[in-house]
């Protein structure tokens, strides 16, 4: 049985003095039922101010994704469950974008995407497509319950056997299913974004990168990491999850978010060798 959550509150000072690098999802995890409460906004900026490397890493839309590098002080942005990098250059003031798969492989997987939103539309008749896909690259998202009635367990499963039939990778998240075809994930985009910024190793980070989540789909970063934090609306999956995050909140979402930011920011500055 895999190991459960620390509370968030036993996490070392040592390690958050020595973080330099926060990764963190965010829909139900910075947000709260699909909005950005200005409290968590307020941590993100307290964060940046303390010197932190932030890197948003999401299964958004490219369009979202390039607002979010411009707009918010971030160091990055990884999007689509992995398909790219937005970082924009304040000082320059220009966007660079870096695509894990190139144009060609992208124009091809399109063809199979239209097929699969036409199957899952006929098949599931109560599903819907995403309202961000108009601003999508690489993936395709199906709408189980942000704009949609929540869809059942068993609609759910049927449209994952479909993904399954059509040999398409995916990932379910708290609001949507996101299918794709390619060799990228949330993993594969995060050590692409460091070795492209930094020259360096996901191994090389060790206890100076740490990863906060809320959601099953985030499990592959829970294990990659030696270091993480899971929103506390992660419980209730974590009889499901084999890598469960390190640490845990006592608040859901942004709440949550606030809590484990504002905990790692007064450690930060403590002398206490806890």
């Amino acid at each position: 049985m895999a190991p459960h959550p620390q509370s968030i509150n036993s996490i070392p000072a040592p390690l958050c003095r020595n973080l330099e690098i926060i990764l963190t999802d965010l829909d139900d995890t910075i947000t709260t039922a699909g909005m950005l409460l200005a409290g968590s906004f307020q941590s993100l900026w307290q964060m940046h101010e303390a010197g932190l490397e932030l890197v948003l890493v999401t299964g958004r839309p490219a369009g979202w994704c390039d607002h979010l590098a411009r707009m918010w002080p971030v160091a990055a942005v990884i999007g689509e469950n992995g398909a790219f990098c937005f970082s924009y250059d304040r000082r320059k003031k220009k966007m660079e974008r870096f695509y894990l798969a190139a144009e060609s492989e992208r124009q091809a997987a399109r063809a199979g995407l239209d097929a699969i939103k036409k199957r899952v539309l006929t098949e599931v008749p109560a599903c819907k497509i995403s309202a961000d896909q108009a601003y999508r690259i690489s993936d395709l998202a199906i709408d189980f319950c942000e704009d949609v009635s929540p869809l059942s367990n068993s609609d759910i499963s049927r449209i994952c056997r479909i993904l399954e039939e059509e040999k398409a990778q995916y990932k379910i998240s708290s609001i949507h299913i996101n299918c794709w075809f390619g060799d990228f994930d949330k993993v594969k985009g995060v050590k692409a974004y460091l070795k492209r910024t930094h020259g360096r190793e996901i191994s090389q980070f060790e206890d100076k990168m740490l990863f906060i989540g809320d959601s099953p789909n985030d499990e592959p970063l829970f294990e990659e990491l030696d270091y993480s934090i899971g929103m506390a609306n992660i419980a209730p999956f974590l009889k499901d999850i084999s890598h469960p995050p390190r640490y845990i909140t006592e608040k859901e979402g942004a709440l949550g978010f606030q809590q484990a930011a504002e905990i790692i920011l007064k450690k930060r500055n403590s002398l206490s060798a806890v």
